[in-house]
């Protein structure tokens, strides 16, 4: 066996000196996770380390999925926090490696992001969202880019929800952010992997798990987060648009077929467990208790 150089043996020292000094200390158990998902937007890393960090001393799972642009090495360069951590993959695609990423969290609920998102600097918007979840123990998924109001798939046929502060009850949401109770997460079993082929992206497998969790007792939430930019904004350069759109295509029809397969027959249900759910929220409380969304 080779030995240590005393060289080497004296930097690890300094090295482990030095954390135990600072304020950053490990969490066993910290209360949310942000789990970034990066392919090839180096440009944005910046905006993105910034924005998470100032919202406290979260969770951080990065998934650098096989970037060919210095992301991995850029991503490194910030992350010595103790709740840091880097996956790397190689080209996987997000229902894989946000598969492993959700189980390895160590937080009661993560936050899915995208590596073009926009954080907003300001911090209402996550205590609004960690308030749903203590509210609303059966809440299982939280949206805040687009939500929809029906049962289809289809953004261009779904009565789309796009804005707006206060929280509701929907149908199913769209990545970006996109919260998750974790244990509900297992509970569901996950991603449905059928969605894609490894590196394609898994169009869809956002909206399916929503409707399995209604299916399955739990519910759907939404309040806009303006993570692309003003609610009626969408970029047109999203990493599976610059890099794999047919496939995109392709995936987002087939994938729409399966979940009308699935999920028609109980489309009916469905709706009035969200007609039901969202009727709880405007009924007055019992005497003496106090409404949590008035």
């Amino acid at each position: 066996m080779t030995a240590l150089d005393r060289d080497m043996i004296e930097r690890v020292k300094t090295y482990k000196r030095r954390r135990r000094s600072s304020a950053s200390t490990y969490q066993d158990r910290p209360t949310l996770a942000f789990i970034v998902h990066s392919f090839n937007r180096i440009a944005n890393i910046e905006q993105l380390i910034g924005g998470l960090r100032g919202l406290g001393e979260h969770e951080l799972i990065v998934c650098e999925d096989g970037s060919l642009d210095g992301s991995h090495e850029k991503w490194m360069s910030y992350l010595d926090r103790p709740n840091d951590f880097l996956i790397h993959s190689n080209d996987l695609h997000e229902i894989r490696i946000l598969d492993r990423a959700i189980r390895f969290a160590r937080s009661d609920i993560v936050c899915l992001v995208q590596d073009d998102d926009l954080i907003p600097r300001e911090t209402g918007w996550l205590e609004a969202a960690l308030g749903d979840f203590t509210d609303h123990p059966g809440l299982a998924i939280l949206g805040g880019f687009q939500g929809y109001g029906s049962f289809d798939p289809d953004p261009a046929k779904a009565k789309r929800i796009w804005g707006g502060d206060r929280f509701r009850f929907v149908h199913h949401v769209n990545i970006g952010p996109y919260f998750i109770r974790r244990r509900h997460y297992e509970l569901l079993g996950g991603w449905e992997y059928s969605f894609s082929e490894v590196g394609e992206p898994g169009i869809c497998a956002d909206n399916e798990l929503c409707l399995r969790a209604w299916m399955n007792g739990y519910q759907v939430g939404y309040r806009f987060v303006p993570f692309k930019g003003p609610s009626g904004h969408y970029p047109a350069d999203g990493g599976t648009v610059l890099f794999s759109n047919e496939t995109r295509v392709r995936n987002a029809v087939r994938n729409s077929d399966t979940i009308f397969r699935t999920y028609g027959p109980y489309a009916q249900q469905i709706d009035r467990l969200v007609e039901d759910a969202n009727a709880a929220l405007r009924s007055p409380p019992p005497d003496g208790e106090v409404a949590a969304n008035p």
